[in-house]
């Protein structure tokens, strides 16, 4: 299963409308220790073309070995599961937009439902101003999101069908969050 086009515009255009869908609009958003500890050479081209040619962003199977994970972490000391790497159905990135580097992350259906699942369960639903995500790659966080009511509410809404759109604000950071990802 590809994330089709209808689909991306579709998951692009309802985090514009409800301004925080996949966490796009989140009260807080950083890249976390990424940006000083990421290795390599940086990335290539953003929408993965070498020749100069813009074939738009690659999408791949996700790797569920893949050492990636977001747990929730609450103002009294939780710390629960949100989803990690074995969760996810497919990865698409990277993509440039307004000086921030996206990577989209689909769940399956029953994906989605786990995902309401442990936000419910965690408290997230009650208190969401209570709660950041952290997401770590190899152990490194790569992004951190305080979540509001906002952005819980659109996650949980019945529109929302299980894309996410992360945006970092180091292309390198969102590259090797799709290359790690990506079941290759």
């Amino acid at each position: 299963m590809d994330i089709s086009r209808r689909g991306v515009l579709g998951g692009l255009g309802a985090a514009c409308a409800v301004g925080a869908v996949g966490f796009a609009g989140a009260a807080t958003v950083t890249d976390g220790e990424a940006v000083g500890r990421l290795g390599g050479d940086g990335p290539g081209p953003t929408g993965g073309g070498s020749d100069g040619a813009d074939d738009g962003p690659e999408s791949a199977a996700v790797d569920p070995d893949a050492p990636f994970e977001a747990r929730l972490t609450g103002a009294d000391g939780a710390d629960a599961l949100l989803f990690d790497a074995s969760d996810l159905d497919r990865v698409k990135g990277v993509f440039a937009e307004e000086g921030e580097y996206l990577v989209q992350v689909v769940l399956p259906d029953a994906g989605v439902e786990t995902f309401r699942t442990r936000l419910d369960e965690a408290g997230v639903t009650d208190d969401p101003a209570a709660f950041v995500v952290s997401m770590t790659l190899d152990g490194t966080e790569v992004r951190r999101v305080e979540l509001d009511g906002e952005t819980v509410d659109a996650l949980t809404g019945s529109d929302w069908e299980g894309v996410l759109t992360l945006p970092f604000g180091e292309e390198r950071v969102a590259r090797s969050v799709y290359d790690r990802l990506a079941d290759s």
